[in-house]
């Protein structure tokens, strides 16, 4: 039997744009048979959510708080609609036909969750970039390179039984860090799996010269989420892990061994000649992503996330 899953997306809409890719990734959704219901987690946008297909429930919320603080509310609903598996994906992100079904044959006994590939939508040569770097992607416990150590949070999915006692924290202001935070509090229930044949679509909207400093403020926002990632989790420094990415960028349809997904080194990326722009391409995200490791350390105040109740 199919468990009831219930997939939550969380959304904070800007433009047109936003709107527009919200109502695409939610059709996308609800032509899943294994997807039973779909909340959109409104975090507070400053652009009018679009009126999206009947039976899409719109939980709305004044203030941005967050995408952490919005997966958190769609949980919530979830559970009290009696999900026994909750979905996420991002309002700009397209699942690919039997990415919901793939997620849940997977949970099998002693997983807690299990993530998917997550491909660029765009075929541009930075779209290309992250598809080689995997940032997208979730990372390789290591040795045996049989679980995840995470799995991001637009391709996810996780048994309520472990939403029960872990949840996002809010502290995590943007989309950096809150991810890799969540899965590794849930690998204290059990394992996360990877699973090729779950295949999400993350449209990046990069657009012209735009797009080099879209990708760059991303990194520099990933480097500023360690200060919180590394002040409650000191033993991440110490924990062996390998990117989990297909070296040939151009694969198509993607490898469906989990052995193709391993560390995307550039001596290894196929076709070769990506090698020279991805090298750039590497030297400029380090940079970035240094630049936000330096930052003074900022994060929301707030109480400690469910999971993590009388630790210190």
């Amino acid at each position: 039997m199919i468990p009831f899953a219930v997939a939550v997306v969380p959304a904070y809409l800007r433009t047109g744009q936003d709107a527009r890719w919200l109502r695409r990734g939610v059709e996308a959704l609800l032509a899943q048979p294994a997807v039973g219901r779909v909340l959109v987690a409104d975090d507070g946008s400053p652009c009018p959510v679009p009126p999206l297909p009947e039976g899409v429930e719109v939980l709305k919320t004044p203030v941005n708080a967050g995408p952490a603080a919005a997966r958190n509310r769609g949980i919530a609903r979830a559970l009290g609609l009696g999900a026994e598996v909750v979905l996420f994906t991002d309002h700009d992100c397209l699942c690919e036909p039997g990415w919901a079904k793939g997620l849940l044959d997977a949970l099998k006994p002693g997983r807690v969750a299990a993530s998917g590939v997550t491909r660029a939508l765009g075929r541009g040569l930075l779209d290309r970039y992250q598809d080689f770097a995997g940032a997208m992607n979730g990372r390789w416990a290591l040795p045996g390179h049989d679980s995840l150590i995470y799995g991001p949070s637009c391709n996810l999915a996780v048994r309520a039984g472990a939403l029960a006692e872990v949840r996002f924290d809010e502290r995590f202001p943007t989309a950096a860090g809150e991810d890799y935070d969540f899965c590794h509090r849930l690998r204290r229930l059990g394992t996360i799996a990877f699973v090729p044949e779950a295949v999400v679509r993350h449209d990046f909207g990069y657009r012209g010269l735009g797009g080099l400093g879209r990708l760059l403020r991303q990194e520099c926002r990933y480097g500023s989420a360690d200060a919180l990632l590394w002040e409650k989790h000191a033993e991440l420094h110490a924990l062996p892990s390998e990117a989990c990415a297909p070296p040939d960028v151009g694969a198509d349809p993607f490898p469906t061994d989990p052995s193709a997904y391993r560390r995307g080194a550039l001596s290894r990326v196929r076709p070769r000649r990506y090698a020279p722009f991805f090298l750039l391409m590497k030297h400029l995200c380090r940079h970035a992503y240094r630049r936000g490791q330096h930052a003074p350390g900022r994060w929301r105040e707030g109480p400690l996330p469910v999971g993590e109740m009388g630790t210190t």
